[in-house]
């Protein structure tokens, strides 16, 4: 008896027993190698999009303090007591705040000369675009343009401006102060008559004594646009930004590219009209001189597009943006069905453009310097 149960204890597995074990471990194998490969394209997917965000990060990053010091000029944030001066004989007005604006205050009003006297090439991107300090913020809808009457040389990255985006313009100094530099544009900022003494100059004769309450700064222009191609890379789109700067006895609008992937860029400004009951007229508690103009509260009471007609006539306090990032690369059996509404974009993938993520992103940011006292 017991040599007969030590056979059966020392025989294997039976074919059928063996095939079951096989099928079961197969199907825990393929199991685990499904969840894994799932696992792994999740993790593509959010690698992905983290990657969007974080671009898209990056770039509202760079935009953001050119916003929230727009219109920050020293010791002071009235643009409209700032006279452009020879260094050395500040006593002679080359040109004022108002005529150194690139359009009138009202539609039909005529449009303001060049200002004479300014560095080679300060005209390069429009007509008194470089200067026009009273103008912190300007953008365009829809369309690369600068200034009036820019330059050929003064055009979108490969000269292909992506179709449908906007443009801004931010304008302000640097926080740092410089040293006086010929063919550079400045201002000579003077804390002890902030509202009177505030002087533009580029000769690199600083137009008084520099000492802790008189200081020099550069002036800072920058237009941020998208370019349809970005650097080494046709056909993938970029967030770039021309930036006022030196060059030899002249000025030029740099160029730099500031992130690939980028491919709209949308812009409101937020406004104060001085209506905040909405009943479509200025309110009179904050019209003191009856003129019709509010005001500076700076309170967003609606927010426009940068080609809103009566834009030089109000206040700009806020800008909101909007940009859309797209993957660098299509994705294999990705199908993007989404249709993107923001600003006033209305967007779906069509073509071969569907087979790339994409994310919106936005932000509002409120100007430091709008007051206009």
């Amino acid at each position: 008896m017991s040599a007969l149960l030590r056979f059966h204890w020392a025989r294997g597995v039976t074919l059928v027993e063996l095939m079951v074990a096989m099928l079961i471990g197969c199907t825990v194998m393929a199991a685990a190698l499904e969840l894994y490969a799932h696992g792994r394209s999740v993790y593509r997917v959010n690698e992905r999009m983290a990657r969007l965000q974080e671009q898209g990060r990056f770039a509202l990053s760079v935009i953001e303090p050119d916003i929230e010091l727009a219109g920050y000029y020293g010791f002071t944030n009235v643009p409209d007591t700032v006279r452009f001066v020879r260094g050395a004989n500040p006593d002679a007005t080359l040109a004022t705040a108002a005529q150194m604006r690139q359009f009138g205050w009202h539609a039909g009003d005529p449009l303001p000369p060049a200002v004479t006297g300014l560095p080679p090439g300060a005209h390069v991107c429009g007509t008194n675009f470089a200067v026009d300090i009273t103008t912190p913020v300007q953008g365009s809808n829809d369309v690369f343009a600068l200034g009036r009457s820019r330059a050929a040389s003064c055009s979108a990255y490969q000269s292909r401006p992506q179709v449908g985006a906007d443009t801004l313009t931010l304008r302000r100094v640097e926080t740092s102060s410089s040293a006086p530099e010929a063919g550079r544009i400045q201002v000579y900022a003077s804390r002890l008559t902030s509202r009177t003494s505030q002087l533009m100059f580029a000769d690199g004769h600083a137009p008084g004594a520099i000492d802790a309450d008189h200081r020099v700064h550069n002036l800072i222009v920058r237009s941020y646009y998208i370019a349809r191609d970005s650097v080494g890379q046709r056909d993938f789109p970029a967030l770039r930004v021309k930036s006022l700067t030196r060059s030899g006895s002249g000025v030029i609008f740099d160029e730099d590219e500031v992130m690939p992937g980028i491919e709209d860029l949308q812009v409101q400004l937020g406004i104060d009209t001085g209506d905040y009951n909405n009943d479509g007229r200025v309110d009179a508690a904050v019209d003191s001189d009856g003129d019709g103009v509010p005001d500076p509260t700076g309170r967003a009471t609606r927010y426009v597009n940068p080609d809103f007609a009566q834009l030089p006539q109000v206040q700009v306090v806020s800008v909101r943006m909007w940009l859309r990032i797209r993957s660098d690369e299509a994705e294999a059996g990705f199908i993007d069905t989404r249709t993107y509404r923001y600003g006033d974009v209305v967007y779906t993938p069509a073509g071969a453009e569907r087979s790339f993520r994409r994310v919106v992103m936005s932000r509002t940011v409120a100007l430091r310097n709008e007051r206009w006292m």
